[in-house]
């Protein structure tokens, strides 16, 4: 998200501002981070030994309990 003090900042009057627009913006966004997330879980899927599993204290205190 860019600040107001950033040099690449444009102020655009609210009149000026398509809200249709804006809205589309960010379903196309959503569904990008979607889709990016899928991939990544494919690929988590196809090489399991690659995966990390992180635990905080806590999680494992709870997963060794049960």
């Amino acid at each position: 998200m860019k600040h107001i003090l950033d040099s690449d900042f444009r102020y655009r009057p609210s009149f000026d501002t398509d809200v249709k627009k804006t809205f589309e913006k960010i379903r196309r966004q959503q569904i990008h981070a979607k889709e990016q997330q899928q991939a990544k879980d494919r690929q988590a899927k196809a090489h399991p030994e690659s995966q990390v599993r992180v635990l905080k204290l806590d999680q494992l205190k709870k997963a060794s309990t049960s």
